[in-house]
């Protein structure tokens, strides 16, 4: 009997470690294609990315928006070394300039934490 209780409370903590690690999405509609990534959802708990190839000299255009009803949203750029370039607000419609200081694979992030919402990131790059 006591072997059968061990197993009982081992197979609940593992499963207990195992689902709280995993994305989340409830009603989520999101897409990246061409020059922008966007997406709504009635709850997201995970990472989105979009990789961007980027030259030096170039200037990276952001024009975005975002909504946030519950939870926690982040939208963040990060450089080839993975060093943060730019945090972008949340719950507003802004546009940023990035100027690009060496080439490489940029990666935008976008987090969700019991978040739900939307967000809409479009993206351009001039030529100095």
């Amino acid at each position: 009997m006591n072997k059968k209780w061990s197993l009982l409370i081992l197979a609940v903590l593992t499963s207990a470690l195992l689902l709280t690690g995993c994305e989340k999405r409830l009603m989520f509609v999101g897409s990246s294609s061409g020059k922008q990534i966007k997406a709504s959802y009635k709850l997201l708990s995970g990472t989105e990315t979009k990789t961007l190839k980027l030259k030096e000299g170039e200037t990276l255009l952001l024009d975005y928006t975002s909504k946030v009803d519950k939870g926690k949203l982040s939208m963040k750029l990060y450089d080839p070394d993975h060093e943060l370039v730019k945090e972008l607000s949340t719950n507003e419609a802004a546009e940023e300039q990035v100027e690009i200081k060496k080439d490489g694979k940029y990666k935008l992030e976008i987090v969700g934490t019991g978040t739900s919402g939307s967000y809409k990131i479009k993206y351009s790059t001039e030529a100095e």
